[in-house]
């Protein structure tokens, strides 16, 4: 009897929506409204519900908000397609109480949640997402529309075989006699997937979501995207001005062809992208057998010593301190491709190159780890101490600091090991008491402190 009682209870506080749609858990909230899990008393099935927020003084609906969502109601309609969910019902009159749509309950991870922590993927997996993503774009494309707001979070992998993409409230049509939405100084979009035609206010066409795209695979190729940054405006001025470091640089041995579709889609002129959808997964080739297309292959030039005659006339030393600098400024994404070029130009020089070579190889790791890369740069580093500890001393300092870091690595990777590695250095700097020191000895301090209280 009290299970009965308990059970009505909890029935009788469900939000009803139409009289059919029960609310029973929110999945999400956004700038435009929430997501909530429903159930469809009528059907009897799992539903997902999307309600708009309401804006201003007595709770009413923003003009602009609802014909966004009127848009998307009318999208959803017309769009039939196994990677866009399916279309089941909606309100969309003000006038008759809440907005809200509803649709497909779709079950999967999206590609934000899989690449959690900069996770990277494997390449065979990124060409086949690309060419799932791709496919569904031909469907909209052809209907026309454009997503304009393609990011991993609004990709959703539900198994290996279907790939969904969600979130059409900034999708509109490209066709010259359709209004378009705007509001003043405001961006309706994700920047850092952003094309350079958005961001400067001009018309998006299909090629447009290529240029989003594109972002998307760099990110899962190399754990961030194009232009990282927290400043958007700074954000979207390098999406319009700057080139975009190399895919290879952050992920070395990229397959070329791979990285020349990649960078073909980045390119800043709309003109200069790949024609259409299929094109772009045309380029790419069937998953797993590499794409395509391939890209020249790059040949470098040799001093007799063997040292890659550099690309530029600063001197070595100054390019290390430059990305040392960056590094230290915490401006990460453009540090770490700096020194992937160092790593890549020094390996060449062997032993009397090899100080500078260690220092950029440092640097290089901690730019992956303080991107979420731990396991990578922990490797990376345990080969790096390796290399140097024949005939070093124990206090050396390139040494301890190659030491401080895989103790740190360890300790974000679970490994509690790394407590005894960071008191062993901090012992050794103590113990040898070196003025020029002091600074690394109060971070080693600091973090053993850290690792001691938990």
């Amino acid at each position: 009897m009290r299970t009965r009682q308990a059970t009505v209870l909890v029935r009788s506080d469900v939000r009803v929506l139409g009289g059919r749609y029960e609310l029973r858990q929110r999945l999400g909230t956004g700038a435009m409204g929430e997501v909530w899990l429903g159930y469809d008393r009528l059907s009897r099935r799992a539903v997902a519900v999307k309600l708009v927020h309401r804006e201003g003084p007595g709770g009413r609906y923003a003009a602009e908000s609802v014909q966004r969502f009127v848009r998307e109601v009318q999208f959803l309609q017309r769009l039939r397609h196994h990677g866009i969910p399916e279309y089941f019902d909606a309100q969309s009159d003000p006038g008759a109480g809440e907005l809200y749509l509803v649709m497909e309950h779709i079950r999967g991870r999206t590609l934000a949640e899989i690449t959690a922590g900069g996770r990277v993927l494997p390449e065979r997996e990124v060409v086949s997402i690309a060419a799932r993503i791709c496919e569904v774009l031909e469907h909209l494309h052809a209907v026309p529309v454009i997503h304009r707001d393609l990011k991993p979070s609004n990709i959703m992998r539900v198994s290996r075989e279907r790939l969904v993409l969600l979130d059409f409230g900034v999708a509109r049509m490209f066709r010259i006699d359709q209004v378009r939405l705007t509001t003043a100084n405001r961006v309706l979009g994700t920047v850092a997937y952003m094309p350079p035609e958005h961001v400067g206010g001009q018309e998006v066409t299909p090629r447009s979501d290529l240029y989003s795209l594109s972002c998307v695979l760099y990110e899962l190729l190399t754990g961030i995207p194009p232009f990282p940054g927290d400043d958007v405006t700074e954000v979207m001025r390098w999406h319009k001005h700057r080139e975009p470091k190399p895919v290879s640089l952050l992920r070395p041995g990229v397959a070329p062809a791979l990285e020349a579709v990649i960078m073909a889609g980045l390119a800043k002129r709309a003109d200069d992208r790949p024609t259409s959808a299929r094109e772009f997964r045309e380029r790419l080739g069937p998953p797993g057998r590499g794409t395509a297309t391939s890209a020249p292959q790059r040949t470098s030039v040799r001093k007799a010593s063997g040292c890659p005659v550099p690309t530029t006339s600063r001197p070595l030393r100054v390019r290390i301190t430059q990305a040392q600098a960056l590094l230290d400024g915490g401006l990460l994404g453009d540090a770490m491709p700096r020194f992937a070029e160092l790593v890549e130009e020094l390996a060449a020089c062997g032993p009397e190159r090899v100080e500078e070579a260690a220092r950029c190889r440092l640097g290089y790791a901690h730019c992956r780890a303080r991107y979420g890369f731990h396991r990578e740069a922990f490797d990376d580093l345990t080969a790096l101490k390796e290399l140097l500890q024949p005939g070093r001393r124990l206090d050396d300092p390139l040494m301890l600091d190659v030491r401080f870091r895989i103790g740190q690595l360890q300790l974000a990777l679970d490994d509690l090991y790394g407590i005894n590695e960071i008191a062993e250095v901090y012992e050794i700097l103590v113990a040898a008491g070196r003025p020029e020191d002091v600074t690394m000895v109060e971070e080693v301090r600091l973090a053993l402190n850290r690792a001691t209280l938990g």
